[in-house]
């Protein structure tokens, strides 16, 4: 036990510019201490690996992670992809969204009832010290109404890969006065899987109007007798009751480790997090949007057939490869055209046909011209300044 250690501190005069002493005061099994009395400079060493240093005396004294285990700090140890809310290709703020809208990439919202509600993206501005993300999302509720719950939640491919781990979340968070949110974990098996399972129930935290890091370390249950049916997942939800409030959210994190770790993003920079954003929703818009012009997206299609005299397929080119198959496409359908050789077709509605994650086909129909086989045709916006075509795989 460490209380018990008699040992005088090691007074470190036998190395060239250390003048303070310090002593190894054994080992825990995860975590710093949490029982006995120890002074400043005191380290211990969990059986992860992970060092911890006291850095104000007490019981147990306050204590710095100085150190971490070898596979904390492997890339891509964060599940949460977008933690830091630096990509939003749908938008940047969103009122009442309903219940199911991708608000930032990978982030959905689920509520109940009604009121008035903005979902939206806000500057950091070096708020958390630290910290590299230049954003963080906001959930603001001005006027309950009937309002019962707002949750927001990613879903994480591949229940199985945590399972029999030890797992932390952790993540900075504010409120606009002392509140309280619940941390929801599910393993999901998916469609012809197992019954969903409930690994968090709930975890609430207490929050403050100044920024604070919270953390929540739990055991993933073993995946042993259960089946794996399609779209299997974890599911990560903030919860927060019904009532007027501001809840703010920054540099969520999900890692397998006893111990929350310093946030890092799932693609390791802003640009590999674009890529993993991509592979489940790609977004491109018009590279010039001048009224009254036509300008092309970075999009291209080549046809084979007509489907009829006034459907045609298109493909678009995406960045990355998807997760699967394009299940969802959204779109600003008045400011959408295919031009040729043969001139410009207003199109009057798209919708997914088929392909696959690294060329999704994609059906266009309009009800004013034929199209020609064999035509190469070309999606285009017309010029009205905010044309887009969105292409979704997400779970």
């Amino acid at each position: 036990m460490a209380q018990s250690i008699s040992q005088e501190a090691i007074g470190a005069t036998g190395l060239p510019g250390a003048t303070a002493a310090s002593r190894h005061a054994g080992a825990t099994t995860s975590g710093a201490p949490t029982t006995g009395t120890f002074a400043v400079g005191d380290y211990v060493v969990d059986q992860s690996g992970a060092m911890w240093v006291c850095t104000v005396a007490g019981t147990p004294g306050t204590w710095q992670l100085s150190g971490v285990s070898v596979n904390e700090n492997i890339a891509g140890k964060n599940a949460i992809i977008n933690g830091g809310f630096d990509i939003w290709q749908r938008g940047t703020s969103f009122t009442n969204p309903v219940s199911g809208t991708y608000t930032a990439d990978r982030w959905v919202t689920g509520s109940g009832g009604s009121g008035t509600m903005v979902i939206s993206q806000q500057p950091l501005n070096g708020a958390i010290s630290g910290s590299s993300s230049k954003y963080f999302m906001q959930a603001a509720i001005s006027s309950v109404g009937t309002i019962s719950y707002l949750n927001m939640t990613q879903r994480i491919e591949n229940s199985f890969t945590y399972e029999g781990q030890t797992v932390t979340a952790s993540f900075w968070a504010k409120a606009d006065t002392n509140r309280t949110i619940n941390l929801y974990v599910y393993q999901n098996f998916g469609s012809g899987g197992s019954s969903t399972v409930t690994v968090v129930n709930g975890q609430a935290f207490n929050l403050t109007t100044s920024w604070a890091k919270y953390s929540y370390t739990f055991a993933m249950p073993s995946t042993s007798g259960k089946t794996i049916g399609t779209n299997d997942l974890l599911e990560f939800t903030f919860a927060q009751g019904a009532a007027a409030y501001t809840f703010s959210y920054a540099d969520v994190q999900l890692e397998i480790a006893p111990q929350a770790t310093s946030f890092s993003r799932a693609g390791g920079s802003i640009g590999g997090e674009l890529a993993l954003c991509y592979r489940y929703y790609y977004r491109t818009t018009a590279y010039n949007q001048t009224t009254g012009s036509t300008y092309g997206f970075s999009y291209l299609s080549t046809p084979n057939t007509a489907a009829s005299a006034g459907q045609i397929y298109l493909q678009p080119m995406v960045p990355v490869t998807m997760r699967t198959n394009p299940t969802a496409l959204d779109y600003n359908l008045s400011n959408i055209a295919v031009q040729s050789g043969y001139g410009r077709t207003t199109i009057t509605s798209i919708s997914v046909a088929s392909g696959n994650q690294f060329f999704p086909g994609v059906l266009l129909a309009s009800s004013t011209n034929s199209f020609t086989q064999g035509q190469t045709y070309v999606l285009q916006d017309t010029g009205s300044g905010n044309g887009y075509l969105g292409i979704s795989a997400e779970l």
